[in-house]
């Protein structure tokens, strides 16, 4: 009986001392696995929004004193020195966090985010491609792939460097190939460089992915117009007009594409709508100025001219109507005098030029006409040289 109890006594010892050790090691756990440095990021990312910048100091000094290789609070210590504008030992701790852990999923996509917000985007790029390689459809790598690829490619655009722009979303397509946003961003860059092919084709693949969008709907329908590709610019807009019924600009547009279509009273139709919706603007009563004239009601196409300059006394295409009108009534002065303006306004309008040449022509001014003439005959050769190569025509400016 004695040993036996002997034996009880020991085993529960045992037991005892395995408890210990095993409650001891539970409370060791979060430190090694980092919970405890996701801990300390969280109460000084508090009292840093509470001001307290100091205390938020000492608490991550506090804790990296005795887990120095823990990622959370490396980058939260260095959200602190960025607070203190200590910006190169921000940097500094950011790259320890990742030479810790450079593998890690949840360091790359930390660190990548914290350069997004210092809109450092390249550098925020390869920390979310870092992410892909390693987890090819992680949600939120490629949300901030995309997000800091258009970012770039914007910041390069409004710096005038258009090539770069693209530069970054391609790179980024190849990255993230099948995204409907960064194929939309693609397109509406390349529409803006006139690579027009490279534009249609990222536009139909994003409006693929995410059918019906409206945005990318408008879009397609502006290149598939710059290519003449009428029938389906033409569906694709009215597909956007059916969810967007009062966009004014839209049914301008419309209005445009199907006068190209020789479909005059269809054109004018939606043309009228534009205005009821949007009476202070020019473009749809230039074009509806431009039906008059072609229709020769040119009474009409005076008023609706004259409203077009009544909101852009600058208006090329108004300016030149107004001086066909007045050709064609034989008041060459008045006509040479529109012309003129037309010319100096708006320098690449080649009607301008041509009906400047014809009533300088008529009031005996030879070399003068000559000039104009020589002018338009360049401005319709180099524009058709330009469309043949499919680069982007000059387009009226959209409704103010």
């Amino acid at each position: 009986m004695r040993s036996s109890k002997f034996q009880f006594d020991v085993l529960l010892l045992f037991v005892v001392l395995f408890s210990s050790f095993a409650r001891g090691q539970q409370q060791e756990q979060p430190l090694a696995d980092g919970t405890g440095g996701e801990d300390a990021a969280r109460s000084a990312s508090t009292l840093l929004a509470a001001g307290e910048v100091e205390q938020a100091e000492q608490l991550l000094k506090s804790y990296l004193d005795s887990h120095p290789k823990n990622c959370d609070a490396l980058i939260a210590l260095s959200d602190v020195r960025l607070q203190q504008q200590r910006i190169t030992e921000s940097t500094e701790l950011l790259a320890m966090a990742l030479a810790a852990d450079p593998e890690s999923v949840s360091v790359n996509e930390k660190v990548g985010d914290r350069l997004f917000q210092r809109r450092q985007f390249a550098e925020a790029m390869d920390r979310y491609e870092t992410v892909l390689l390693l987890q090819p459809h992680n949600v939120e790598a490629t949300r901030g792939e995309v997000e800091a690829a258009s970012q770039l490619a914007l910041e390069a655009r409004k710096g005038g460097n258009n090539e770069a722009a693209i530069a970054a979303l391609q790179h980024a397509r190849e990255i993230v190939p099948d995204d409907p946003t960064l194929l939309f961003y693609f397109g509406i860059q390349a529409q803006q460089m006139g690579l027009l092919k490279d534009a249609e084709a990222a536009l139909r693949q994003s409006l693929k992915l995410r059918p019906a969008d409206q945005r990318t709907l408008y879009a397609l329908s502006r290149v598939e117009m710059d290519r003449d590709e009428l029938p389906a610019a033409e569906d694709h807009l009215r597909q956007y007009l059916n969810q967007v019924p009062n966009d004014a600009s839209a049914h301008y547009g419309l209005g445009r594409l199907l006068y190209r279509e020789l479909r005059a009273d269809d054109a004018a139709a939606e043309l009228k709508r534009s205005i009821d919706l949007q009476p202070a603007q020019t473009e749809s009563y230039y074009e509806l100025g431009q039906i008059a004239l072609d229709g020769r009601r040119d009474a009409d196409a005076q008023t609706l001219f004259a409203k077009t300059l009544a909101g852009n006394p600058n208006h090329g295409g108004a300016l030149t109507g107004l001086g066909i009108v007045a050709y064609r009534a034989k008041d060459f002065v008045v006509s040479e005098q529109y012309c003129a303006s037309a010319v100096r306004n708006a320098p690449d309008y080649q009607p301008a030029h041509y009906y400047h040449g014809l009533a300088l022509a008529k009031l005996g001014k030879k070399s003068e006409s000559d000039r104009e003439l020589a002018a338009a005959i360049d401005l319709a050769h180099s524009q058709e040289m330009a469309k043949h190569q499919g680069l982007q025509l000059a387009d009226p400016p959209p409704l103010p």
